[in-house]
């Protein structure tokens, strides 16, 4: 099902479409397929000239910005730090952090149903290039991977369901 909005009597605002991928021939029920069949989650998207993507859950990820200036990268904070951060919301809530093991490495934190999830963030010493685990295609900027995980499911082994959810702010005190 898809609803677009058009600019109508108010000139200069820009169209709105809703895609709730509700068709579809085949197997299975709807929006709570019992098979657990891959789909990629239902969202909203919004595309405004000027803007960065926006996604349903309120997810903004401007790949424009540097890492350094994302809301969810926390810095160096440690596994435990970032567990702590994670323990009361939901599922799917994520953070990226500093590795505490590696220096020049990364640790995306993220609250899955099983618990926490702590994936290792390289980057190439040759292309330059950042690697989420071992499998993930490469991407020249950490909030590239990021921006791609919130659309797409996640490359790791126990987490080959999940997309990244909620991101958690760093609350500046």
């Amino acid at each position: 099902m898809a609803v677009s909005l058009s600019p109508g009597s108010a000139p200069g605002r820009p169209s709105l479409t809703l895609n709730l991928g509700l068709g579809g021939g085949g197997g299975g029920g709807g929006l709570d397929d019992p098979a657990g069949s891959p789909r990629k989650r239902v969202g909203l998207c919004l595309n405004l000239p000027g803007s960065s993507f926006i996604t349903a859950g309120g997810d903004n990820v401007d790949v424009s910005l540097p890492l350094e200036r994302q809301g969810w990268y926390h810095g160096a904070i440690t596994r435990l730090e970032a567990e702590n951060i994670l323990r009361l919301l939901r599922e799917g809530s994520y953070l990226v952090r500093n590795s505490e093991s590696t220096r020049q490495d990364y640790s995306l934190s993220l609250k899955s149903a099983r618990g926490f999830m702590h994936m290792r963030i390289q980057q190439n010493k040759e292309t330059g290039k950042f690697i989420l685990g071992q499998f993930s295609k490469p991407f020249d900027s950490i909030p590239e991977m990021i921006h791609h995980y919130t659309i797409n499911r996640l490359p790791i082994r126990g987490a080959e369901h999940m997309c990244l959810l909620h991101p958690v702010i760093e609350q500046l005190l």
